[in-house]
């Protein structure tokens, strides 16, 4: 397509989104225990604008609310809730879209992990749709070194059996109806974000080699990468999900596409096969839960080594009592960042798949447990080193493989009082790399999440295993009933960027968006050998020099990024207030959007 041509389709796909976005508020049937959040009114009192949402990404409604990558994901989903859909319907809806729209995070090549509320029976639930390991995959098959940016680093895609399990149990719609808001924008094409435009020139140079043609024809325009702005479409993941929608499950894992799949990643190296497809089956879990300054927190247990650490971490933080800190001084980013690193250090210890080890989690998120963890941080200084704990399975390695922060969030809430939290990924930026030819979406990159070498690990390299993952989509209760629905994306920084936002709303009183945009300074980086590290990522140019200078004489290293770096997190967020409003938030950070009606 021309550029002039291009343009044109961006203006009025602008106009079109606009128009889409002026929605009425109407009245909600739920409620919770929390304080009216700050905002900003109109002449006639109604609640318009959170007081710290800078950016515009906040949304305030009264009957749904949906925040998610960018403002079209985030307006299927509001589509789907304005149809009679209720939350489970609008975050498949809206998963599925932002596969589409993100497709270098997430999509039907890869997995995730769903924390539902159903406000009818008062339960909570975790759907499970982490990848498992081919059965042919045995230690030796796979070398990090060669492997990694090809097909043979795809373990099983969960995320259409995940997505569609959780619709039939708990949602109303039919997956044509979820799947077609998608079909029709990979078919008719969307306005490329800057975000995904960066993705693929960042990546150009990999597309542009001997054997990635398919790959490069899909986020190219006649050779030229796709810039931000330009009209993106993918003809081939629209007839994909054209087929999905009309058979389902079934389509992905035994059908026609299950038999194109294993055609393409065969002819890659890969030893998947079609029986490891047929036997592919998402797991309903019990989440798990502790109850932080008097918030119950619930939210993924195993395979997920990311939820326990964020429960360990609020149970270290309750312990040296950090709501007595003043928020952002140097006293609190200390506690904050010894918890947080104490917790990392346990979860990589005792990370695997829950079928495979019997693994101390129960204890672990204890407040018996927290309270010996937290003897560790003294009255100053910090721990150059995190020692091991003395729990069963203590002297296991830590896994040496990478870390990677591609991944997205989504938050719903209905009118019914549903919510859904939800954390979708392909692993590395473009998973491996490679993909599924003719099919046009991109396989995941998790096979190199598994240890290979050490057959004491957990995480040792087995056939049909569940790979781990950090993701944490996280629902907090007050009294019985839900208060806020959050997660983000980003590897090593998701359980203490979750932790910070709680923190933020919870203890220190501020609105969502405030929250949520507040500057982060947060130790994410980590040693196999040595555990989490004593650095800190900060965002120095909203943080008072004082307590820079502070945290380098504790001890840490402070590497410095810019405000709203990409590489602290995207949280999608929605809150609910007692003034019986929705409160969205979504991340500037990754041009996160929240819509709410």
């Amino acid at each position: 397509m021309k550029r002039k041509h291009i343009k044109k389709a961006w203006s009025l796909a602008i106009v079109f989104v606009m128009t889409l976005c002026m929605t009425a508020c109407g009245q909600s049937e739920v409620e919770s225990s929390l304080g009216t959040t700050p905002v900003a009114e109109s002449e006639s009192g109604t609640p318009v604008k959170m007081a710290g949402d800078e950016f515009g990404e906040g949304a305030i409604g009264t009957n749904g609310g949906v925040s998610s990558f960018n403002e079209i994901t985030s307006q299927v989903g509001i589509d789907i809730l304005k149809a009679g859909g209720n939350a489970i319907d609008a975050a498949v809806a809206t998963a599925f879209a932002v596969g589409v729209v993100e497709p270098h995070h997430s999509g039907i090549g890869g997995c995730g992990m769903m924390t539902i509320y159903l406000k009818e029976s008062n339960e909570y639930i975790t759907i499970e749709y982490l990848e498992t390991t081919p059965a042919a995959l045995v230690p030796g098959l796979f070398d990090s070194e060669t492997d990694s940016q090809t097909a043979k680093n795809a373990a099983i895609p969960g995320q259409v059996y995940g997505l569609l399990d959780a619709l039939e149990k708990y949602g109303t719609m039919k997956p044509a109806d979820v799947i077609s808001p998608s079909v029709k924008l990979a078919r008719d094409g969307f306005v490329l974000d800057s975000l995904v435009a960066t993705a693929i020139a960042d990546s150009f140079s990999i597309f542009s080699g001997e054997g990635y043609e398919y790959e490069l024809s899909l986020v190219s325009d006649d050779g030229f990468p796709y810039a931000a702005g330009d009209l993106f479409k993918n003809p081939d993941l629209a007839d994909t999900l054209e087929r999905i929608g009309k058979n389902g499950i079934d389509e992905f894992y035994k059908g026609e596409t299950a038999e194109k799949l294993i055609s393409s990643v065969t002819e890659g190296g890969s030893v998947m096969s079609m029986e490891d497809l047929a036997a592919y089956k998402s797991v309903e879990r019990t989440p798990i839960t502790t109850n932080y300054y008097g918030y119950d927190v619930i939210t993924v247990g195993p395979p997920s080594n990311g939820g326990d650490w964020l429960l360990e971490m609020l149970n270290i933080m309750e312990e040296k009592d950090i709501r007595s800190l003043e928020q952002g001084s140097a006293e609190y980013w200390r506690i904050f960042n010894e918890s947080n690193r104490i917790g990392l250090r346990d979860s990589y210890s005792y990370l695997g798949d829950p079928d495979f080890w019997e693994l101390p989690i129960d204890t672990m998120i204890s407040k018996e447990y927290a309270k010996e963890r937290a003897a560790l941080i003294g009255e100053s200084g910090v721990l150059e080193e995190i020692p091991v704990s003395n729990l069963p399975y203590s002297e296991i390695k830590q896994t040496d493989t990478p870390e990677s922060q591609n991944t997205t969030h989504i938050a719903v809430i209905d009118s019914f009082g549903n919510i859904v939290s939800t954390t979708n990924t392909l692993g590395s930026n473009w998973g491996c790399k490679t993909a599924a030819k003719g099919m046009g979406f991109f396989l995941n990159s998790h096979i190199s999440n598994m240890n290979h070498t050490d057959p004491e690990s957990p995480d040792y390299i087995m056939p049909g295993k569940r790979v781990r993952s950090t993701i944490s989509p996280t629902i907090v209760v007050k009294d019985g009933q839900p208060v806020m629905a959050i997660g983000t994306p980003g590897s090593l920084v998701i359980p203490p960027a979750i932790a910070a936002v709680i923190n933020n709303t919870l203890l220190y009183d501020m609105d969502l968006q405030g929250a949520i945009n507040a500057p982060r300074a947060m130790a994410i980086n980590r040693s196999s050998s040595t555990g989490p590290l004593l650095k800190v990522t900060a965002e120095v140019g909203r943080i008072d020099q004082s307590v820079l200078t502070a945290l380098t004489d504790m001890g840490y290293t402070l590497t410095e990024v810019d405000d709203y770096a990409e590489s602290l997190g995207g949280i999608a967020a929605i809150q609910l207030g007692k003034d019986g409003m929705f409160y969205a938030g979504g991340d500037h950070r990754r041009t996160y959007k929240a819509l709410a009606y």
